[in-house]
């Protein structure tokens, strides 16, 4: 299996500089414009040949012409972009450090950070990975210096690749979710290769299930745009989560998904990966007459385009196939390229190199800031006199809005303190279902009667433990989730002993997760599963209700799932019409209160699972909100 996961760079030959506008301009300019813009959509689309056509003759318009240097700039970046596709890395970095050398004599902020975020990309596959360091670190001071966010967040996903790359996870993951906070708010087309850098990064750390989640969140949003990215990347990831958690089949499926939309684009690096992805799977289903063509092909491709990151991975991936095919001295002559490789992309000098560009960019950076902070405190101290009374009168306004927004701030938690006590009333006459209540106190004679008393115990004993859990928990706003767990585990047993032999149930807590540290309100998974057994199951002899609590990064993601009968028929029983909805409503205003921040239409999600035939096969219903730790609510404290 190789060892490679799949590279997530960004390039920037189509961002648009700040304050770029259709207003008073030349007619030529305006034209040059259109056929830039023309140029950007055809290269989204592939169209490589027509994105020359277009390009070339502007280059060649625009020489020597001051008044039309930031059209030169835009026309060589989407050159060597075309380069890029086309794997000639040399000349695309030729464009790049034009455009570069054009900026800085113009002093553009916006092309000087863009040319390096370029000439970043090119030498991190070309394998000089302290050259794409250097580039990336001062792509990342231009920008900071020009306050571009968007531009800022993709030189910070740029860098982690780089981190990662020398296995400094921690960094890389630190970067990448900086930038990720950027692209959730301004960005959704560059949300797209952040999800899948996250998860190439889970991929890493052996998290396959929540990287395959969070790769076909990547998948799902790459259609919703429906252009201008590109797919093969996510599918390709996809196969390598599959394949690294064993389902080959699946693993397979994914990867020649990949390779046919990377042969449609000539998206050569991607195409390589998918090749010895593909090869990998079929050596270990044990077909190596069809691995070994893909793998020796990956190989041709890589040395034809100059890919050593992709050379290294697939000699890795043909000595494991030929010690199958019980050929050791073509092992042994893979195993020798592999290494020779290896120790040229990333030896202790390279890092050594990398180490030293971070620790004088951390420096520069500190240094700048500090300078920024002495000049800020100097002009602070000469106007200080002058502004004497006015800060002395805005002091007094402020006195007076803090006081106004004390007086607004306590009427509102008045209101709030009211509204909760509804909720939370409401709240316990669900918990406290009499009905429920009824049926599991009825239980206990019939169990004793049936000569069974280890189940009549067990099933007393869950039910007294769910009962103080519920009135203990009713009373705070926040517990521990592994309380609610334990809620619901006791739940459950109970609802199996009064129903024996009716309906099995799983209930899984990742490892991960930390279940006594996160806190959650109180009943926040038991009505969902109220709902799948009373109205999802109901009527079923062979019923299922499985409960998933996951994570990931900082998204608490609960999954309940039944194979009932669906919202629709579970809706049209007349004994109880509104339990389904009452619950989830329910859900849905305490993780409100419990958090702001979280949108309450998007914190449930409820859907059917279909069959073949469209009929409904059971219900799904996922809750999603942030997470907070008990120390958040430490000074919380119980109600009275």
């Amino acid at each position: 299996m190789h060892f490679f996961l799949l590279s997530f760079w960004l390039v920037a030959c189509g961002e648009r500089p700040p304050g770029a506008s259709s207003g008073h301009v030349e007619v030529d300019t305006l034209t040059y414009r259109a056929e830039l813009d023309t140029a950007k959509s055809r290269l989204q689309a592939g169209e490589l040949d027509e994105v020359e056509i277009l390009v070339r003759p502007l280059i060649k318009a625009t020489e020597g012409k001051a008044d039309l240097v930031k059209q030169r700039m835009h026309a060589l970046s989407l050159m060597g972009q075309v380069h890029k596709r086309r794997s000639k890395l040399d000349s695309a970095l030729i464009c790049y450090e034009d455009v570069l050398l054009a900026a800085s004599l113009t002093n553009d902020t916006f092309w000087i950070g863009s040319a390096w975020v370029n000439i970043g990309v090119a030498r991190e596959i070309q394998g000089d990975y302290a050259g794409a360091q250097e580039a990336g670190l001062n792509a990342l001071r231009w920008k900071e210096v020009q306050g571009d966010s968007l531009s800022l967040a993709r030189v910070l996903h740029n860098l982690s690749v780089l981190y990662w790359r020398r296995d400094s996870i921690d960094q890389a993951v630190a970067l990448l979710q900086r930038s990720l906070a950027i692209k959730r708010k301004k960005d959704p087309l560059s949300l797209v290769t952040g999800l899948n850098g996250l998860g190439v990064l889970l991929i890493d750390q052996a998290r396959y299930d929540t990287a395959i989640v969070v790769l076909r969140e990547s998948l799902k949003l790459v259609d919703e745009l429906g252009g201008g990215v590109d797919r093969e990347t996510q599918l390709s990831n996809l196969g390598l989560a599959f394949e690294r958690d064993g389902r080959l089949d699946s693993a397979a499926r994914y990867y020649q998904e990949s390779l046919d939309h990377a042969r449609a684009s000539g998206n050569n690096e991607v195409g390589i990966r998918s090749l010895y992805g593909l090869g990998d799977v079929r050596r270990a289903q044990g077909r190596l007459s069809e691995a070994r063509p893909l793998l020796d092909s990956s190989l041709a491709i890589a040395t034809r385009i100059g890919s050593l990151e992709d050379m290294k991975e697939a000699h890795a991936s043909l000595v494991i196939l030929h010690e199958d095919l019980n050929d050791p001295e073509s092992a042994l002559e893979h195993f020798r390229a592999y290494h020779e490789l290896n120790d040229s992309l990333m030896d202790e000098s390279t890092r050594a190199e990398m180490s030293e560009l971070q620790l004088r960019y951390d420096t520069e950076h500190k240094d700048r800031e500090n300078a920024e902070l002495r000049s800020t405190q100097e002009v602070a101290l000469l106007r200080a006199d002058r502004n004497r009374w006015i800060a002395i009168g805005i002091g007094v306004l402020a006195l007076a809005i803090a006081v106004l927004a004390w007086a607004i701030g306590q009427r509102n938690k008045q209101r709030a303190r009211q509204r909760e006590a509804e909720l939370e009333q409401e709240a316990l006459r669900l918990q406290m279902d009499p009905h429920f209540l009824f049926n599991a106190l009825n239980t206990i004679p019939g169990l004793y009667a049936s000569g069974d008393p280890s189940t009549a115990n067990d099933h007393v004993g869950h039910l007294s433990r769910f009962l103080r859990l519920v009135l203990e928990t009713s009373r705070r706003r926040t517990i521990p989730l592994e309380q609610e767990v334990q809620l619901v585990e006791h739940y459950l047993r109970i609802s199996a002993n009064r129903r024996p032999g009716s309906f099995t149930w799983e209930l899984k807590v990742m490892p991960y997760v930390q279940a006594e540290r996160i806190a959650v309100p109180p009943m926040l998974i038991q009505p969902v599963v109220e709902n799948a057994i009373e109205h999802g199951l109901s009527g079923l002899v062979s019923g299922h209700v499985s409960v998933l609590v996951d994570r990931a990064g900082s998204v608490l993601h609960i999954e309940v799932k039944d194979n009932g009968v669906g919202r629709s028929a579970a809706a049209s029983r007349p004994s109880r019409l509104n339990g389904v909805s009452m619950g989830i409503d329910l859900v849905r205003k305490r993780i409100a209160l419990f958090d702001r921040t979280t949108n309450m239409s998007e914190a449930v999600d409820v859907r059917d699972d279909l069959g073949a035939d469209g009929s409904p096969r059971g219900t799904n219903v996922t809750i999603r909100l942030r997470v907070q730790m008990m120390s958040e609510h430490a000074a919380v404290g119980d109600r009275g």
